[in-house]
């Protein structure tokens, strides 16, 4: 969000580098935070940071190429794809979230192209009347589409703002944990996170 702002954030790359030593992959399952981890090697400019962002992945770049080493589940899901724009538009990693729940869940996509939800980092707030048209916007393409269905977003952002206008979101990974976890008679639910369920 810093970045995002436009604000100094040199301190908190250098944190997060600190944090995550070692050669193994770094995988991310927040679309903006990913995008911008994946650019810390050009914005502090050292061999230290380019390295780093490197490693990362948004985790379904890295899970997509993996699928046929997950058991088959029952899709049981009607799962409508919604892009964060740091996923589509500069991970450009939106087809590798569609490979991943095509795996767990019956993918119905909006006719919309991606256009943004209006969250934006920051934005639903510096720009709330903007922010709500936009939004308004995406519900409408959302409501026509079957009541059953659950819209998965990969960016916290846009979740949460989805969700203030009644729209019940799911995190895709978390979409295709429950189906696995519901295919296995050994592995507990998965518990859907509090603050998203719907009555």
């Amino acid at each position: 969000l810093h970045v995002h702002a436009g604000l100094d954030a040199r301190d908190f790359m250098r944190r997060t580098i600190r944090s995550f030593p070692g050669e193994a992959p770094i995988l991310v399952d927040s679309a903006g935070c990913g995008a911008t981890m994946k650019e810390y090697g050009r914005l502090l400019g050292d061999d230290e940071a380019r390295r780093f962002s490197a490693r990362v992945l948004d985790v379904h770049e890295w899970l997509a190429p993996r699928l046929h080493r997950l058991p088959p589940v029952a899709k049981r899901a009607k799962v409508v794809v919604q892009d964060p724009c740091h996923l589509r538009h500069v991970q450009r990693a939106h087809e590798d979230v569609r490979t991943c729940l095509r795996h767990a869940a019956d993918v119905i996509e909006i006719p919309d192209d991606g256009l943004c939800c209006g969250a934006g980092g920051a934005y639903s707030f510096v720009q709330r009347e903007l922010a709500l048209r936009i939004r308004d916007r995406k519900v409408e393409a959302i409501g026509h589409l079957p009541r059953d269905a659950v819209v998965a977003s990969a960016n916290p952002g846009c979740s949460q703002h989805l969700a203030a206008a009644g729209i019940r979101v799911r995190h895709p990974i978390d979409i295709i944990a429950e189906s696995l976890a519901e295919s296995s008679p050994d592995s507990p639910a998965i518990e859907q996170p509090r603050e998203q369920r719907t009555s």
